[in-house]
């Protein structure tokens, strides 16, 4: 339940934080999307069944307060994370630099299946174009928020004490990764 508790606290905290604070402050191109970030980290750091349970969850959530199609961000999230899941096991879940080039990537990725479902289901228009348009700063305010994230996580993790679970990010250390 423990394990369940901290990633839900943080994914509400971040679908509150995009859909009050951060649109009240910055303008749509400079806004990062904290989810994203969340579900990339879950990815690597969590157990199968537990992440890709918070990640629908925090998917349903993100529709229910910003989505205009019920279920989109849910499987939008959800091919994200099992592409994550999918290349994890080859790669060096412990490296910093992996984790912002996989937020990079998992942010064109998110851009892609969002303008393709929605102007394939939902006969969005030229979405697409917009999505596209925005996408550099997009990647660009993922990066940086990815890496203020990484970094306060790593600062504050010896606080928090070891866990059990599979290795990753919450066990870096000066020795281990990049």
């Amino acid at each position: 339940m423990r394990g369940l508790f901290f990633p839900l606290l943080c994914g509400l905290i971040f679908v509150l934080l995009q859909t009050t604070i951060l649109p009240r402050f910055l303008p749509a191109e400079m806004r990062p999307n904290l989810l994203l970030i969340l579900v990339i980290y879950l990815g690597l750091s969590e157990s199968f069944l537990r992440a890709a349970f918070l990640t629908l969850l925090l998917g349903a959530l993100q529709d229910v307060f910003c989505g205009s199609t019920f279920g989109l961000y849910a499987a939008v999230q959800l091919a994200v994370f099992l592409l994550i899941r999918l290349f994890s096991d080859r790669l060096n879940v412990e490296s910093r630099r992996l984790l912002l080039g996989l937020i990079a990537a998992g942010t064109i990725l998110q851009t892609v299946l969002l303008g393709f479902l929605l102007t394939t289901f939902a006969e969005a228009g030229p979405v697409l174009w917009i999505l596209l348009s925005a996408l550099p700063a997009q990647i660009l305010f993922n990066l940086l928020t990815g890496w203020l994230l990484l970094f306060f996580l790593l600062r504050f993790q010896p606080l928090l004490g070891n866990r059990q679970g599979m290795a990753g990010l919450p066990y870096q250390s000066k020795h281990h990764g990049a």
